[in-house]
């Protein structure tokens, strides 16, 4: 009881000297800033909009460069005005952070046409004729022209199997335009700022995700900064297809999965059903997610058992039965429909096996196992597409997670220099921050952390220490479930498209949490921190990994602003 005492006294104490030396931003409360940052985003995604029926955006590359620099500059005069003005507190940091990210896909919207760097866009020819398109932008077009989902078999045309919602989202927002007057082509280009808004909406629940696990200053800079400006996010928010909108359920799965661990009600499970419901009719491989969250609900409904009490029991069984009404109706509507109307099981139509990605020619360990040096191509660090010239699945993820599935002719030797040196550093770290994922999680769960009464001193916080193992279990269970999916999705479909990035984007959100948790339990104040040697190097040890995340993020900004290829 006593050691409690001490551990109250001292949350007190950081807490008031938080608030003195970081006053909240105007006393705003944090619904006021929540609607401040998403306001912004709402008002930066439509002036993107505008921006691209003016003449800015068919100007040359080097003089959008100039254009957006100078707003950059703008932003950096910005920041250190509330700097040197003492304003730069902690929710004017993360909303400067999100700016940022903001203006990032924006510029990289106006920057990329319809058709640069998509995956499976097809194309559109328009209301004046009946012509029948494949890709996303023709699925989109089918209900824009005909105004129902398509009657065809959805395998008979490329991308039309993929589940509807994002498609039907995009049809009502190309409806808008066009009431709005846009023209046609205006109104078609227009499609990218709705991944535009999801990618931007990403950031935002990464920002809660991080928050609901107590993780504050420097840690939740960098997590935040890491799905920021991340290249793939950025590119994503310029592709059409539904990969950005599924990555945005997916990562509001986690945050009310989390958010569910703490308190355990059935308006949190409605939630989750909603989620996952919706993410499954955007893309099936949603449901991924649900396989950690199912451990939990066991490990729950386990709990309430031991307890015999049948009335708590009988509650629990009615609110997951609501759970399960609630999802299954959503999620699996898509699958059904062509269950019924055309006899078709869930799947992925394939090129064949003349296909030049075509993988299943090489063994299981060539596709899957640890790549040798020379699979990497350090010289050369680009998806070739051909699976004569790579078919490792772990170098074409990363490849692709920098610089999609580029292939670069003219590319200056400054940058080529830049695209190694950074492709190294973000092979290396991705495989320190995995292990990293995996320590911090361990650290959380263990007994040893969780003091007398159950309970973990952390800075600033007190942590359940059942939460923390529950935390543990489903962040640690999500991350090597959605790693084997995707070894799975490889197997099934042995084609080199099979491994991009794309397919396991998410996992960006494991690695925001093992830089946010990291910074939190191993540079956390010294008052706070473990004595000896092995703490010091973890301390060390965690300032090289943020360091270098940095240095990735920057690097990679500057090869996509110089790439001539727009």
């Amino acid at each position: 009881m006593h050691i409690n005492v001490i551990y109250e006294k001292d949350r007190k104490d950081m807490q008031m000297k938080k608030h003195l030396f970081n006053p909240p931003m105007g006393g705003n409360a944090p619904w006021k800033t929540d609607l401040c940052i998403i306001f912004t985003i709402l008002a930066f995604c439509i002036a993107t909009a505008i921006a691209q029926g003016t003449g800015f955006f068919y100007s040359p590359h080097y003089t959008k460069v100039l254009v957006l620099t100078c707003l950059f500059v703008a932003y950096t005069g910005l920041w250190f005005y509330l700097k040197w003005s003492g304003r730069l507190n902690d929710e004017s940091v993360v909303f400067m952070i999100i700016l940022l990210g903001v203006l990032a896909r924006c510029g990289y919207v106006l920057l990329s046409g319809l058709y640069e760097r998509q995956h499976d866009a097809g194309a559109y020819t328009g209301m004046g004729t009946d012509f029948v398109n494949p890709g996303h932008i023709g699925y989109i077009e089918y209900i824009y022209k005909f105004h129902k989902l398509p009657d065809l078999n959805p395998y008979e045309l490329f991308a039309y199997y993929h589940p509807p919602l994002h498609h039907m989202i995009s049809f009502l927002w190309l409806q808008l335009n066009i009431m709005l007057g846009v023209t046609e082509d205006l109104a078609f280009e227009n499609l990218q700022i709705l991944p535009l808004l999801y990618s931007c909406l990403c950031m935002v629940v990464t920002w809660k995700i991080l928050k609901v696990l107590e993780i504050e200053d420097g840690g939740l800079y960098i997590g935040l900064a890491f799905m920021a400006f991340h290249p793939a996010t950025i590119v994503m928010a310029g592709s059409v297809n539904n990969d950005m909108l599924t990555i945005l359920f997916m990562c509001l799965i986690i945050l009310e999965s989390l958010k569910w661990i703490r308190n355990k009600n059935l308006s949190g499970l409605i939630k989750l059903a909603l989620c996952i419901g919706f993410g499954m009719i955007t893309k099936l491989n949603s449901a991924v997610l649900a396989i950690p969250l199912s451990i939990i609900f066991l490990m729950h409904f386990i709990s309430v058992i031991r307890l015999r009490k049948r009335n708590l029991l009988f509650t629990w069984i009615k609110n997951y039965c609501i759970f399960a009404i609630i999802v299954a109706p959503i999620g699996l509507s898509w699958i059904v429909r062509n269950l019924i109307l055309f006899g078709e099981k869930p799947g992925v139509p394939v090129p064949g096996e003349t296909s030049p990605m075509y993988t299943a020619a090489y063994s299981l360990w060539e596709r899957l196992g640890i790549p040798s040096f020379s699979d990497w191509n350090f010289t050369f660090p680009f998806h070739p597409i051909s699976a004569r010239a790579c078919n490792n699945t772990w170098v074409i993820m990363f490849h692709t997670s920098l610089f999609a599935e580029e292939y670069p002719v003219n590319l200056s030797d400054i940058l080529l220099i830049l695209c190694q040196i950074t492709f190294v550093l973000a092979v290396v770290f991705g495989v320190i921050t995995a292990f990293l994922l995996a320590a911090v999680l361990f650290r959380q769960a263990l007994p040893r952390y969780g003091g007398q009464q159950g309970l973990s001193l952390s800075p600033g916080r007190l942590i359940g220490k059942k939460t923390g193992r529950e935390n543990s279990i489903f962040l640690l269970t999500g991350y090597i479930i959605m790693l084997i999916s995707f070894a799975a999705f490889v197997i099934i479909y042995p084609y080199t498209c099979s491994s991009d990035f794309r397919y396991v984007a998410v996992c960006l959100v494991y690695i925001s949490i093992a830089l946010g948790l990291g910074n939190k339990y191993y540079l956390c104040p010294a008052s706070l921190r473990e004595d000896g040697f092995f703490a010091k190097l973890q301390a060390v040890f965690m300032h090289i990994i943020n360091w270098g995340i940095i240095i990735i993020l920057v690097f990679s900004a500057l090869i996509y602003a110089f790439w001539g290829r727009w």
